[in-house]
Parts: structure tokens; C-alpha cells; sequence
């Protein structure tokens, strides 16, 4: 799914206000960010451990979405946000404890899914880099059996 550029950039405003309240001299003990989106009318919070609010968006595109579905699309549109933003330095600002996630949260504020891990020191083996794993495995070993 693609957003729009107004709900792209309200998206990034969001989490730009929640990583700014985290930019100060005082170390914060959080250990999750939990990323709730009502599908109903598309608005996203952002809310911390405490369930206070850091900051919210509105999202169209989230707007009435099919409940089959739904989570798997925001789930990649955040994930990719995050990402993209923690590439760029934007979440480095915070001082805040590590580890910490963010995470994806239904109405009931369960857990959905771990859209981004933050720990300096633990590095956590995803999907992504496990895609081709057993391929390049299977083509290691025959190599090295062959010699």
C-alpha cells in the first residue's frame, strides 16, 4: 500500500513528535512504543508503556479497510516507516534505555506484531535476512564438500 504524500508526511510528523519528547538530558526508562490504528476512521496514536499519548495522524488511506487484511498493509506502511527513519538517524536522538519497540497494537492494546527492535548490543535475525538462507547454505556446503 502506498500512502499519499500529505498521509506520508503526517505519518513521519508523528513519529518525529514522539521522538522529540525523548530528546533530553534526563535518561527514559520506556520499553515499548505501542502504534494503535482505528480502521474505522484511519486515525493512528502513539501511545507509551504508561497508555499516554505521544502523538496521532490521520491516515486516509486506513479508512474503512477490509478487517481481513488490514493489519498486514499498516504493518509493512510502519515497519518501512520506522525503518526508513531509524536509517536516517531520526530515532538516535532519544535518550531513552535499550532495548525498546515498537509495536503494533489492536483495540484491546495486544500486541499484533514487533514492527521495529531497538538494542545497540543484540542483533535480531528477521525475515528479511533469513530469505535466502538455505539456498546460499545448501550452496556453501557443496562447495566445500566439493574441495
Amino acid at each position: 500500500m502506498l500512502l499519499s504524500k500529505q498521509s506520508d508526511s503526517s505519518l513521519r510528523k508523528a513519529i518525529e513528535t514522539m521522538v522529540k519528547q525523548f530528546v533530553t538530558t534526563e535518561t527514559t526508562t520506556i520499553t515499548d512504543f505501542h502504534f494503535h490504528v482505528n480502521i474505522e476512521n484511519g486515525y493512528m496514536e502513539i501511545f507509551d508503556d504508561n497508555d499516554n499519548t505521544l502523538a496521532s495522524a490521520h491516515i486516509s488511506e486506513w479508512e474503512n479497510m477490509n478487517q481481513e487484511n488490514c493489519y498486514d498493509e499498516i504493518e509493512t506502511v510502519l515497519r518501512g516507516k520506522l525503518t526508513e527513519m531509524q536509517k536516517a538517524g531520526v530515532l538516535d536522538n532519544m535518550n531513552i534505555l535499550k532495548p525498546y519497540s515498537c509495536l503494533l497494537v489492536d483495540d484491546d492494546k495486544e500486541t499484533i506484531v514487533d514492527l521495529l527492535y531497538v538494542d545497540d548490543d543484540t542483533f535480531i535475525i528477521n525475515d528479511d535476512l533469513m530469505k535466502d538462507f538455505d539456498k546460499e547454505m545448501d550452496e556453501f556446503l557443496k562447495k566445500l564438500l566439493e574441495e
